[in-house]
C-alpha cells in the first residue's frame, strides 16, 4: 500500500522539479555555435550519463570478482 503512494509522491516531486527548470540554457561545444535547450534536459542528461557510468563500473567489478573466484 505504501509503495504506490511513495512512487506517486516521487513522481509529483519530479514533475514539479521539471516544470521549474524549463528555462533555456546554452550548451557550448568545442566547435559550432551554442545551442539552447531546456535546463531539465541538461540535468536529465547528466543524471543518465552518471547512471550509465556507475552501472558499467559496477558490472565490470562484478565480472572481475567472479573471474577471480573461478580462478581459485
Amino acid at each position: 500500500m505504501s509503495k504506490p503512494f511513495v512512487s506517486l509522491l516521487l513522481s509529483l516531486l519530479l514533475l514539479i522539479f521539471a516544470t521549474q527548470n524549463m528555462v533555456p540554457a546554452q550548451i557550448r561545444f568545442i566547435f559550432g555555435p551554442p545551442i539552447e535547450v531546456p535546463l531539465i534536459l541538461i540535468i536529465s542528461g547528466a543524471f543518465i550519463c552518471g547512471f550509465v557510468v556507475a552501472t558499467v563500473s559496477h558490472l565490470a567489478r562484478r565480472a572481475l570478482r567472479n573471474r577471480r573466484k573461478e580462478d581459485l
